[in-house]
């Protein structure tokens, strides 16, 4: 009995160190799922479902992507392992990060119910092996192994590249570290007809978010008077393209790399653009123009947030701010964002992605004039903007008549 009964002691100890990384993974993951009527045109119409994990047990918050959550005009639902679906309320959705913070109440968060870890280190991620947990295809809380390529930029933005699976149903799930069975990052996409490349949102950026928001701070990035080109063949991505509006600002020229903000060396928007997050007003710069150094300094603001967005329902149709952002400088119109099948906006001749180039012979100033514009039952006159059909046009204007018959302007997130 004396030898066996250390035996039992030590046994017991290294399960309970030697726990799987995956095994804790069930315990934090989620179900996401979540149902919209009325979409921005970043979103699709429908119900969608993905995965999000509990990454703070106090504050109920669960991290998973933007695209999962919609960005707030539907209703989202969440479930523990082994539980029902309840109701989740929007925090934070960042389009530039596919991010979203949704908060659970307390009591419908398991009592064994564990929090995921987050590496916000700097270490290098090439080699890591790794599983992307989430609920592919429907089989839910499975991972897929394999391991990290790099971080690296993509379409305007870092990604951790892997070749651990990600399928529909993992978006938003956690990416693993299956060393330290920290969450590195956030699964959300893989390019279609291709094997092994998938993608996920660093978790580094991700911790800059939510250490704003635990302080009560705007984790916004900013919105930046400057936009960059890049130069694949020589890998870099912040060379000065072009004035976001008008002119570039004092000091910057076309061409010239930025290459450090405050002293900090920076190589891509995703790394300069969470420097900048809970920052507003100037910061200094380095730029290289050639084989010289130039100091600058730029200023800037958080872009506004977008659960303060507001839009216009109009009998099927969601109108909003202009999506593209250089367009939305220069011109300021207004656009149509979506317009739900067999509405009837739609049997009116509303079509999604036109602007409104005026209504009753008005250009509508803002979304409240529009708002006011469409008010009452008598027939208005709307002309929408769209790209032509024809070879050597841009645009093509087309006029209809609309009865109004529901017009109601909202805020995202209500």
């Amino acid at each position: 009995m004396k030898t066996i009964l250390p035996l039992i002691l030590m046994a017991a100890f290294a399960t309970s160190v030697d726990a799987s990384p995956i095994d804790d993974a069930s315990t934090y993951s989620v179900r996401v799922k979540s149902t919209v009527r009325y979409a921005f045109a970043e979103d699709v119409a429908g119900t969608s479902h993905g995965a999000g994990f509990l990454i703070n047990k106090n504050k109920g918050w669960i991290l998973t992507n933007a695209h999962v959550s919609g960005h707030g005009t539907g209703e989202v639902e969440v479930s523990f392992k082994g539980n029902d679906y309840f109701e989740a309320k929007l925090v934070y959705v960042d389009p530039e990060l596919d991010l979203a913070v949704i908060r659970v109440k307390d009591q419908n968060i398991p009592r064994t119910a564990k929090e995921a870890e987050l590496d916000c280190g700097d270490r290098p991620l090439n080699g890591v092996p790794v599983a992307a947990f989430g609920h592919p295809h429907s089989l839910t809380y499975s991972a897929s192994r394999g391991i990290i390529s790099k971080v690296r930029y993509y379409h305007g933005v870092d990604w951790i590249q892997t070749d651990a699976a990600i399928n529909p149903g993992n978006s938003g799930g956690p990416l693993i570290d299956l060393g330290t069975g920290k969450v590195v990052g956030i699964n959300a996409m893989a390019i279609k007809d291709t094997e092994g490349l998938n993608f996920a949102v660093p978790a580094k950026p991700v911790c800059k978010v939510l250490n704003l928001l635990m302080a009560d701070k705007d984790p916004s990035p900013p919105e930046l008077p400057i936009s960059f080109a890049v130069n694949t063949e020589s890998e870099e991505y912040l060379i000065l393209g072009a004035a976001a509006q008008s002119e570039l600002p004092q000091g910057f020229l076309l061409g010239d790399r930025l290459a450090k903000v405050d002293s900090h060396h920076i190589e891509t928007p995703t790394a300069l653009k969470t420097y900048l997050r809970g920052k507003k007003g100037d910061v200094n710069v380095l730029l290289k123009r050639g084989n010289k150094e130039v100091k600058a300094s730029l200023t800037f603001a958080p872009e506004p947030l977008i659960l303060d967005r507001q839009y216009v329902k109009a009998d099927g149709a969601l109108i909003a701010e202009d999506p593209y952002p250089e367009r939305r400088g220069l011109e300021g119109f207004y656009h149509v964002q979506s317009v739900r099948e067999g509405s009837y906006a739609e049997r009116s001749g509303w079509i999604q992605y036109r602007l409104i180039m005026s209504i009753d012979g008005t250009r509508p100033t803002s979304l409240s004039h529009i708002n006011d514009l469409l008010s009452g039952e008598n027939k208005k006159v709307i002309i929408f903007r769209g790209w032509s059909a024809q070879d050597n046009k841009m645009h093509d204007y087309h006029e209809v008549s609309y009865w109004p018959y529901k017009v109601e302007l909202k805020r995202a997130g209500e």
